[in-house]
């Protein structure tokens, strides 16, 4: 089995990398949390089923898992001999938008 990561996610762990530089000016702590991130995705390769169905937290069908890791979600789906990793994504990101393009529709009408 082996690891793969999207062009997107790639761009993700870059993106947090940044983040963190740019907020707390730390590089150190910057690579620490990547180090995590990367390594729990590592752990996939052993434990592909370790993360949660996105599903059961969605009520949407789904392939995609996901596992929390410094505050993010490291959502991947199995294929047939590797872990995809689909999209790391902070948790207060709005990953159903940026996973399915789901957006909360507005209930209220103008009754004008």
């Amino acid at each position: 089995m082996e690891l793969y990561y999207s062009p997107e996610a790639e761009r993700d762990l870059q993106n947090i990398r940044n983040s963190i530089i740019e907020n707390f000016d730390r590089e150190d702590i910057a690579k620490k949390v990547l180090k995590k991130i990367t390594g729990a995705a590592r752990g996939l390769l052993a434990f592909p089923c370790m993360g949660e169905e996105l599903a059961r937290m969605t009520g949407i069908s789904t392939e995609y898992r996901y596992l929390c890791c410094e505050r993010n979600y490291v959502f991947y789906r199995l294929e047939k001999d590797r872990v995809y990793i689909v999209r790391i994504l902070h948790e207060w990101q709005d990953f159903m938008r940026i996973l399915f393009g789901i957006t909360e529709e507005s209930d209220t009408e103008d009754t004008a």
